[in-house]
């Protein structure tokens, strides 16, 4: 499937914001406030964030028993404000269409978490089932390492605010990891979630958890 440009989505959000509104000034206004709507209560607005170190990291402040509240997208930018704007607009809807297709494979909320352990090691609750493991943290770029019951090597970007945490991987990873936990490799559902995380370029996308 042919991904889409998030430059090329930015131009199309305006072209039809213009239509309605009229006035490039209006538009830009509107499109930077919507910008700002969105990111208000973000952790991250994109791996950028992350790997500048906007987001304090040590172990203490990863440990802990994190919840799944929702899934989580960024879009990974440059230095490009159109990438920026594009991936605000399109996180939330992106967002809701994937917290859908994880339920019906169990990954909802009070039946997935992590817990890490400042020693190092972890667990992954998948509804009945816990996988241990160990994790280890690359701070200088905002990285968590972990590997689990000696089927899973995956690496993700986190980012820590008081008691929320964002988990991101990229799209082959979380892929990974979705089918490793949930035991389910040919299933309608995951080819949905694939096909809908594979439409866009420089897409992260994880888990928004809280302690």
């Amino acid at each position: 499937m042919k991904k889409i440009s998030l430059i090329a989505a930015a131009i199309l959000m305006m072209t039809f914001s213009a239509a309605a509104q009229g006035g490039l000034a209006d538009i830009l206004s509107k499109i930077g406030q919507k910008a700002k709507d969105v990111n208000a209560g973000d952790i991250v607005t994109s791996i950028t964030d992350l790997v500048s170190g906007k987001s304090a990291l040590s172990p203490q402040t990863i440990a802990g028993t994190w919840n799944y509240t929702g899934s989580a997208i960024s879009f990974k930018s440059d230095d490009n404000v159109l990438s920026n704007i594009a991936g605000a607009a399109a996180k939330s809807t992106l967002e809701n269409k994937l917290d859908g297709y994880l339920k019906k494979v169990g990954i909802t909320e009070g039946l997935f978490g992590f817990t890490f352990n400042e020693d190092g090691t972890m667990a992954m609750q998948y509804g009945s089932k816990t996988f241990p493991g160990t994790w280890t943290l690359d701070k200088e770029n905002a990285t968590i390492n972990m590997k689990m019951a000696k089927f899973l090597n995956i690496k993700g970007y986190i980012a820590v605010k008081n008691n929320k945490m964002e988990l991101l991987f990229d799209v082959t990873s979380l892929m990974r990891l979705v089918k490793s936990v949930t035991s389910v490799y040919k299933n309608a559902t995951l080819q949905t979630i694939s096909d809908l995380l594979n439409q866009y370029d420089k897409m992260y996308a994880g888990f928004n958890l809280v302690k």
